[in-house]
């Protein structure tokens, strides 16, 4: 019998999507680069978060930037705390000695064990209709047998 546990805190997330207004002029509304599209941050977005489905992080958190010239959002990186993970794998073994020189290994492995949801992408984009919804998970449970023959 064998196993791993895997468990960690979510990652930092960056939220993007603000305006896109380029006051100063300076080429931040390039289309390859978010450097001028970030929004306003008003509060913690991790303060009070339901970190469900339908909302991980608070959006009202939030705010687009104003239309009149000055400064592009200010929204800070990874000011969101993503979802973590937690998952436990198990291996069970059984060796049959058959004659000397070969041997048979049978094994059932489980990953996810628990089948517990993790969550993996959240939509960060401030302009999508899906902002701050969980948009994909990891893998659910997974089971697999193997016969392995030894000689």
């Amino acid at each position: 019998m064998s196993g791993i546990v895997h468990a960690y805190t979510g990652l930092p997330l960056t939220v993007t999507g603000g305006r896109p207004i380029d006051p100063a002029g300076l080429g931040l509304l390039d289309p390859n680069t978010f450097a001028g599209r970030r929004p306003d941050q008003v509060s913690n977005p991790n303060t009070g978060a339901p970190h469900t489905f339908t909302q991980w992080f608070n959006t009202a958190a939030y705010v687009n930037p104003p239309n009149a010239a000055g400064p592009p959002g200010y929204s800070r990186r990874g000011a969101v705390r993503g979802p973590g993970l937690q998952r436990w794998d198990i291996s069970l073994f059984k060796n049959t000695k058959i004659r000397e020189g070969m041997s048979m290994q049978f094994r059932a492995e489980a990953f996810n064990i628990f089948n517990h949801t993790n969550f993996d992408g959240i939509r960060l984009t401030r302009q999508s209709g899906s902002f701050g919804q969980v948009i994909s998970t990891r893998d659910p449970r997974i089971m697999q047998l193997a016969l392995k023959f030894y000689f």
